[in-house]
């Protein structure tokens, strides 16, 4: 009986279904870790690459110094991260998350308005992804109310 769990088991991980991503996503299948910041001081040692995907370590909500006030804070029980993230262009930009934080980028600490949101396809790890129109410039994404220790987090440009 253990024998055949463990044959089962090994012919879904062989077998399982990869899935498609649309060419913007293509980073994703490749991650560096990346610690976040956990005040505005240390936002140099938690600088994004764009279309660099990065499986980023989260602290515990108490331990940050936001920019500003997130949409959600979550408790003293949830996790967050602050990250810096320069545009050379103006454009729609989209952050992928493989976790339900919420996100916020700030810039001149104001908040981006988000203009649109999605799920990622099954399999794909994707959980949440937001998008924003962007002027040039650096923002501070902040991660905040996150029930996960770490995550994976992509910001790409759509057009």
């Amino acid at each position: 009986m253990k024998n055949g769990l463990l044959i089962l088991l090994l012919a879904t991980t062989l077998f399982a279904k990869e899935a498609v991503l649309p060419s913007e996503l293509s980073a994703w299948k490749a991650l560096s870790y990346m610690g976040s910041a956990k005040n505005p001081q240390e936002l140099p040692n938690a600088t994004l690459t764009l279309n660099t995907a990065s499986l980023v370590g989260l602290v515990p909500t108490p331990k940050i110094q936001y920019v500003a006030r997130p949409t959600n804070e979550g408790g003293t029980v949830s996790y967050g991260g602050l990250f810096q993230i320069t545009l050379k262009e103006k454009g729609l930009y989209r952050v992928v998350l493989a976790n339900a934080s919420w996100i916020d980028l700030i810039k001149d600490g104001k908040p981006a308005p988000s203009v649109a949101h999605a799920q990622g396809s099954e399999n794909s790890g994707i959980r949440k992804m937001v998008d924003y129109n962007l002027d040039e410039g650096t923002y501070t994404l902040q991660l905040s109310a996150g029930a996960d220790t770490k995550s994976a987090l992509l910001v790409t440009k759509l057009k």
